[in-house]
């Protein structure tokens, strides 16, 4: 590859590298604007201001069907115990803060994977980061406490994709492909409380935007520890169908399997 191909390779990096930036920038913005709109309310209310933060995994399957000009190109999947051996890193949690009818949530995951793929006289290197961020207000319609409640925000799916091609005698050859999405969010959980411990927590939502459609659906059983029995172990199972385009090409991805954490109140 000459000079021309680097230093193009090099340009492109460079305005993903301030997309990404600005989009975050964006979506941080829009997240303090919704904590603008909605901090009259909490100061109106007298109920003490609460906070809930779960750290969580998702042990989840992946599968994906890919379109190219409407045409098949067939798919894959990638099971739970198959990501492990590709995964560099991880991170999942939940926060959420209110006071009153009125909260503000941010949800978080991030995926880091690499991967060397070895064939006839060449090498492939692959390192790839998916983040998907939720960020909003949830409305509790009958009051604070109350089994119902609505949501209403953004969702920002990220997918970062590096790969090194390496063969005897040619220069290294990098290529990148760097995607971002923003999408409307709105969704629905509810609440069944089976005893003094026990619960039912589901949650329903779609998003909608830069994306085809995203959609989502979580039951977890939960139960109360503490003192005060504020805190509450969870587990139970998680489904998303998301589908992306990128030119011509269109990723259909759903993943589903068990998910487990941990949520401090206070």
């Amino acid at each position: 590859m000459g000079k021309g191909g680097y230093e193009m390779i090099k340009a492109n990096m460079i305005a993903s590298r301030k997309n990404q930036v600005l989009g975050h920038r964006r979506l941080g913005t829009l997240f303090v604007f919704f904590c603008i709109v909605f901090g009259a309310g909490w100061a109106e209310s007298q109920e003490p201001f609460q906070w809930s933060v779960t750290p969580y995994i998702w042990a989840s399957d992946t599968k994906v069907d890919l379109t190219l000009r409407d045409e098949s190109l067939g798919g894959g999947e990638i099971s739970f115990k198959d990501l492990l051996d590709t995964l560099d890193s991880a991170f999942m949690i939940n926060v959420e803060g209110g006071r009153g009818q009125w909260s503000v949530f941010g949800d978080l995951t991030y995926l880091e994977t690499s991967d060397t793929n070895e064939r006839t006289l060449l090498v492939i290197d692959t390192n790839s980061k998916q983040t998907v961020f939720d960020t909003g207000v949830a409305y509790w319609p009958s009051g604070a406490g109350s089994s119902l409640s609505l949501i209403g925000g953004l969702r920002y799916s990220g997918f970062d994709d590096r790969y090194t091609f390496i063969t005897e005698n040619l220069p290294v050859s990098k290529r990148r492909n760097s995607n971002d999405y923003y999408d409307v969010l709105l969704g629905v959980r509810y609440r069944f409380d089976l005893s003094e411990r026990w619960s039912l927590l589901t949650h329903a939502d779609f998003s909608f935007g830069d994306s085809e459609g995203t959609f989502l659906l979580r039951a977890n059983f939960a139960y109360t520890v503490g003192k005060r029995q504020q805190n509450r172990i969870l587990f139970g199972y998680q489904y998303k169908q998301a589908e992306f385009k990128d030119g011509d090409l269109t990723s259909d991805f759903s993943y589903q399997g068990p998910m487990a954490g941990f949520n401090f109140r206070w």
